[in-house]
């Protein structure tokens, strides 16, 4: 694992891409730089601040961070987040006009599904390749066009209310299946607020959210055990639940039998 302050705290004067997966320790610190720099979460918690607002950056957000820019950060415990340094001058133009596009003003963003497979894909090979800089500028130069992409597409589109995309949702929440999912963060995921989602959502499927992710879960368990030997206990870490009291508590209300009952009788 890189060290993450020799990592995160990359020389002023960098006029080349450069991308690392590091982690950030528990205590805080602060600085700014003279380039910008891209943030996505991986894995578990950290926390930045820009400019007064202060958030946590976990999978599926990120925050950009202009040249210039004052912020604070630590993390929360183990974690992991992907930082592409990008300079604020460069000879490749389209490029350096994606990145000036992006970099207008501090902020953080949310990651659509499609752009979170991306980031799971790249940063491996950035993880398993890290001294291939061909590589490493290649993995930069595509996050930022997609990230550039993405937020463009849900800026020009115009906000329909009358639908929601079910199967966008469908995918974010396979996505996070194994950890608590909350209603801010789906409505995040179709760029709505959650008092808007939340209306939407109970009008088109006659559930709530927490309800439709609960069956999500527990056919996943279904699916799974008619077509895997695994566990109960391994399902139930798996597929999000706290325990696996809990995961057979939840099936038996659902399905009217105990999952190695349903197990017997539907598995091939």
């Amino acid at each position: 694992m890189i060290d993450c302050i020799q990592a995160y705290q990359t020389s002023v004067g960098i006029m080349r891409k450069e991308t690392s997966v590091i982690s950030l320790p528990d205590s805080a610190d602060q600085h700014d730089h003279g380039y910008h720099q891209l943030v996505f979460g991986l894995e578990g918690d950290t926390e930045f601040d820009l400019a007064g607002y202060c958030r946590p950056v976990n999978f599926g957000w990120g925050c950009l961070l202009p040249s210039a820019t004052g912020h604070a950060f630590h993390g929360l415990g183990d974690n992991r987040i992907v930082v592409v340094n990008l300079p604020t001058e460069g000879e490749d133009r389209p490029l350096q006009q994606r990145i000036e596009q992006l970099f207008k003003r501090p902020d953080y963003f949310n990651c659509a599904p499609q752009m979170q497979l991306l980031l799971n894909a790249l940063s491996r090979e950035m993880q398993q390749n890290p001294s291939d800089t061909l590589l490493q500028d290649a993995c930069a130069s595509t996050l930022v066009c997609a990230l550039q992409r993405q937020l463009e597409q849900q800026h020009s589109q115009p906000r329909r209310m009358g639908r929601l995309n079910l199967a966008l949702i469908d995918t974010y929440i396979d996505l996070h299946i194994e950890r608590r999912i909350d209603v801010a963060e789906l409505a995040g995921s179709v760029c709505l607020s959650e008092s808007q989602f939340f209306a939407l959502f109970r009008d088109q499927t006659g559930q709530t959210p927490q309800q439709y992710v609960m069956e999500r879960r527990l056919q996943s368990v279904a699916t799974a055990l008619a077509n895997t030997d695994c566990g109960i206990s391994e399902l139930a870490a798996r597929f999000g639940f706290a325990s696996q009291s809990n995961l057979t508590r939840a099936f038996g209300r659902r399905f009217d039998t105990s999952p190695l009952r349903y197990r017997r009788t539907h598995q091939r």
